[in-house]
């Protein structure tokens, strides 16, 4: 009993900083924009090599995820509102060049038909796609992604782009 005690009386200044720790809680969740779902980050993965899924040759598409972020918090979120689009471009364009460049393929989901994509992951929410291009096939021997979110006010968010090798030369 007695080392209970004295392990006890150590707990006082963790007692402070749990107080403290729920006051700037309190705070946070006062503020109103501090409550808000809505995303203001996308961060694309893209399999490091293309798929084929059929029976001809050459590659028919890449694996994609997607995952969606507010800068102050730590988890990925559920798109909740919007339009998320995934953009496929022929060549490995810079991301400066991304926004003027005519997309080869792209795929449009909006958010309420999302739920069929999506896996919850230790960092949160992602979204999980198979990029078939059909007959949109690339015409260079790389392809780059973007992800695009579009809010209902129009804002777009993109992610940073990801280059796909597709041929071995």
């Amino acid at each position: 009993m007695q080392r209970l005690r004295t392990v006890g009386a150590w707990c006082f200044p963790g007692f402070w900083v749990l107080g403290f720790g729920v006051l700037l809680l309190g705070c946070a969740s006062s503020n109103p924009d501090a409550s808000k779902s809505t995303i203001d980050q996308l961060h694309l993965l893209v399999t490091s090599v293309a798929l084929n899924v059929d029976d001809k040759p050459g590659p028919d598409g890449v694996g994609v995820r997607i995952y969606a972020s507010r800068r102050e918090r730590a988890e990925a979120l559920p798109i909740a509102s919007g339009t998320l689009d995934i953009l496929m471009f022929d060549g490995n364009l810079p991301l400066d060049q991304l926004r003027s460049a005519q997309p080869r393929h792209t795929w449009s989901y909006p958010a309420e038909k999302l739920k069929p994509y999506i896996q919850k992951t230790t960092v949160g929410i992602s979204y999980r796609f198979a990029a078939l291009w059909g007959e949109d096939k690339p015409t260079a021997d790389r392809v780059t992604f973007v992800a695009r979110h579009t809010s209902p006010n129009a804002k777009q968010i993109y992610s940073a782009p990801s280059s796909v090798q597709l041929s071995l030369k």
